[in-house]
């Protein structure tokens, strides 16, 4: 959940700052690979020892890990990315994007339900919360120093 929601956070922030699609795209990236790669690292470090086999799979696990972020992350990016293609929708990309982000939450809070075996409408609504939120600040931010710079 952590790719998705830190990427849709930092996309949100330059919205929110009224920044155009290249520093979106640029800003969007950069977060997504460093925090792909931290968290990466992060699970790596966690899980290693001295056994070798252990330190296999920690490097699997921190594989795993840096791929799953990069593709849950990669959701808020997309319709950035496919503006040029479609440029009829150019003025609703950012709408697009939370259409995105927000299936791809709801499926995110559904999978944890099902392996939980806890409540499916709690779990995606809690996901869907946690996600909307963080990305309302970060715009709100975003704005706010937006504003302070003279780019809104």
């Amino acid at each position: 959940m952590d790719g998705i929601v830190t990427t849709f956070a930092v996309v949100a922030g330059a919205v929110g700052g009224n920044l155009g699609i290249k520093p979106i795209l640029i800003l969007g990236f950069s977060n997504l690979l460093a925090d792909g790669f931290s968290m990466a690292v992060g699970d790596y470090l966690s899980s290693t020892t001295e056994e070798s086999a252990v330190k296999a799979k920690a490097v699997k696990n921190a594989g795993a890990t840096f791929m799953s972020f990069i593709t849950f992350g990669l959701i808020p990016l997309l319709s950035y990315l496919l503006i040029n293609v479609f440029s009829l929708f150019k003025i609703h990309t950012f709408l697009i994007a939370c259409v995105l982000v927000s299936l791809a939450l709801a499926l995110l809070g559904l999978v944890k339900a099902i392996i939980t075996g806890s409540s499916k409408k709690k779990e995606i609504f809690r996901t869907l919360l946690i996600g909307l939120i963080a990305a309302l600040f970060a715009y709100c931010v975003g704005e706010g120093l937006g504003k302070l710079a003279g780019t809104r």
